[in-house]
């Protein structure tokens, strides 16, 4: 009987633990305000994140680290260039681009601020945007909020979505800005 009670007291207790999540980077991107844009375009993508394989853990005793399934980098730079050459524009890539197009992910975080339960999230994101052409550029930092009160630590779907959400959200703010078109014009 003792070791029933052992055996249930364990199980319970490695219930409890968060495993790990790898999450997939899958923006929906959109771009429609960039039509007419003719001059080929170079992009460049960078993490320049402090610790770029982690977006943050489940709990705030950090346990189950959520990281990345393959590479943000790669992922963030196939969905903007996908959605560049729908509207037309070509990509260019060599020493003498026409414009050259630089995303930095400055921030992109998840955190719970609750050590005993999983109650509340929040994601931040930040993103530097560049746009060179000969010997004028233009700069433009963007930035977005998520939060959410939730009853238990999110599943690796509910958590796949709103990463890509706040991503979405964040790209396509900097893609469509009227400042950005008209450099890009």
């Amino acid at each position: 009987m003792k070791n029933l009670l052992w055996i249930m007291l364990v199980t319970f207790l490695m219930g409890c633990t968060l495993a790990p999540q790898k999450l997939k980077v899958m923006p929906q991107l959109s771009f429609e305000s960039l039509q007419g844009v003719r001059v080929p375009i170079e992009l460049v993508i960078e993490d320049n994140r402090t610790e770029d394989s982690i977006l943050g853990y489940r709990n705030a005793k950090k346990e189950g680290a959520i990281s990345f399934d393959g590479s943000l980098v790669s992922a963030l730079g196939e969905s903007i260039q996908e959605a560049l050459l729908k509207q037309g524009i070509k990509m260019h890539k060599g020493p003498e681009p026409m414009v050259r197009l630089s995303i930095e992910v400055e921030k992109l975080n998840y955190s719970t601020p609750d050590k005993n339960w999983v109650s509340h999230i929040v994601m931040q994101g930040e993103i530097l945007l560049t746009v060179s052409r000969a010997d004028a550029s233009f700069k433009k930092r963007f930035s977005g909020n998520k939060s959410q009160d939730v009853a238990t630590a999110p599943s690796v779907e509910f958590n796949e979505n709103y990463m890509n959400a706040l991503l979405s959200e964040l790209v396509n703010k900097a893609m469509n800005d009227r400042e950005v078109i008209n450099f890009l014009k």
